[in-house]
């Protein structure tokens, strides 16, 4: 199959997903509320740390309260600089989050880029200010350990307008892409794809993305089967 063929069956599978999770992309939209949290950046690159490399460090670091109550960044602030560095590398061990030590020292920098901005008022209408999606993407790729795919993450986990429009590659996505078949030179490019797939299947970027994420193994299975269909159309010899 040609490039186009796979992004076209992909499209179809994805319609036929998004038909039946309508109302779980409904509810996800509705984070665009957090737009407004004052310490909306600060909680998004906390979670952004938890989840990268896996997803189940959101309940250690931001689902248990005992510990994502110790590393607000208004608990961060009461605390010197090596009371604050003991303490969030603790609550990062004890979180059972992936990489606790570096994520730890992500956290911090962050912290400290945060401070010298002038707090969190000033950093959260900083990056709404910048323009359009790349000057926010921009903004954010200067935090330690934001890259292109956190970068997008943030701002597509708030719905935001900018960001509709966007695929955050992961682990998830990759996985689907190994299954299709495909694979590419760079994130753009491989943005690119999903970004064609979901508009012949008259989804936004988010919403293909969101249902990736979300259902893989139906997007995975339906693969699967497909590729199962047209192995059993071929002649054989």
């Amino acid at each position: 199959m040609s490039i186009n063929e796979i992004a076209e069956n992909l499209s179809c599978i994805a319609k036929r997903i998004g038909a039946q999770r309508v109302q779980e992309l409904e509810r996800l939209k509705l984070e665009h509320r957090s737009l407004q949290r004052e310490d909306f950046l600060w909680h998004f690159l906390l979670q952004s740390f938890a989840t990268m490399g896996r997803s189940s460090g959101w309940r250690g670091l931001i689902g248990e309260r005992s510990n994502y109550d110790q590393v607000t960044f208004e608990a961060l602030s009461r605390l010197d600089d090596a009371d604050r560095e003991r303490t969030v590398r603790a609550v990062c061990r004890k979180a059972k989050i992936r990489m606790p030590d570096k994520k730890a020292d992500f956290i911090l920098g962050c912290f400290r880029l945060i401070r010298d901005m002038g707090g969190l008022n000033e950093a959260r209408s900083r990056l709404l200010a910048q323009e359009g999606r790349d000057g926010k993407i921009k903004f954010l790729l200067q935090f330690p350990g934001i890259g292109p795919k956190y970068a997008r993450n943030i701002m597509m986990d708030v719905y935001h307008e900018d960001f509709r429009d966007s695929i955050a590659v992961d682990a998830r996505i990759k996985s689907i892409s190994e299954a299709l078949g495909v694979s590419f030179k760079s994130y753009q490019e491989h943005e690119a794809f999903f970004l064609e797939a979901a508009r012949l299947a008259g989804l936004s970027g988010w919403e293909l993305d969101r249902l990736m994420y979300h259902f893989k193994d139906d997007f995975e299975r339906e693969i699967f089967s497909s590729v199962a269909a047209r192995a059993a159309t071929v002649p054989t010899a």
